[in-house]
């Protein structure tokens, strides 16, 4: 299988540990230390939408595109939030995704598999952090709405939600005093598992949405959360 992976990140490079094979690892800022083996990276913006066309076009005989991009901000209060940083998140967590899905389609045809990796503030919202759950909560809408679009293809498009992850990236906000820090720490605590979710079992549920006995699942939200959110 060859497999575009957008976003090196802990679940980025849990997913493709995982999946294996050689897949393509993109990053946008910091490449990433310690890749798996046979992986090519390759420096992506995925809100350049010229610059996904030909990344992923560059990709020979791609098979499927997993999507786990995000965007690293500060907490606020939106009445207070920067309206350009606002537009930054849901240019990177919404838009991007999108430019991504857009060209994969294209590469595809009639066959392949398409993940994003979301966030489960897409269903419960987070407060201080309206842009990325509403970012978030979008991509829930429009993965249904392309599922349908390529339901009657091999084409299968799907979400994978986490709660908190176990992630340099959430360390940091743990370790600090500011908005960020409160409100991820209360999240933590409630939830139900008692713990946070290791990128190794996120990479579990993507690697499901990719596998050869997935092909009747589209168009589906799942939550890796342990519990936090139940429905």
């Amino acid at each position: 299988m060859t497999t575009l992976i957008v976003g090196s990140g802990g679940i980025g490079l849990a997913a493709a540990r995982r999946i294996g094979g050689e897949p393509v690892l993109t990053y946008r800022r910091n490449e990433p230390a310690d890749p798996p083996p046979g992986a090519t990276l390759r420096r992506l913006d995925v809100t350049d939408p010229v610059a996904v066309a030909e990344l992923v076009a560059s990709v020979p005989g791609l098979d499927a595109v997993v999507v786990t991009s995000g965007h690293r901000h500060d907490f606020e209060f939106f009445a207070k939030q920067d309206p350009a940083v606002a537009e930054e998140i849901v240019a990177t967590e919404l838009l991007g995704p999108m430019n991504v899905v857009r060209a994969a389609l294209g590469a595809l045809g009639d066959r392949g598999r398409i993940v994003l990796v979301g966030s489960d503030s897409g269903k419960a919202g987070t407060l201080g952090d309206a842009a990325s759950s509403a970012a978030r909560a979008g991509l829930l809408g429009f993965v249904r709405s392309i599922a349908r679009e390529t339901a009657r293809t091999d084409v299968t498009v799907n979400v994978v939600s986490p709660g908190p992850t176990d992630t340099g990236l959430l360390g940091e906000l743990l370790d600090g005093d500011d908005l960020a820090a409160k409100v991820m720490r209360g999240t933590v605590a409630a939830i139900p598992k008692r713990r946070t979710a290791q990128p190794e079992e996120i990479a579990e549920a993507i690697a499901y949405f990719l596998g050869p006995n997935s092909g009747f699942t589209t168009g589906q939200v799942l939550s890796v959360s342990g519990g936090l959110t139940m429905t």
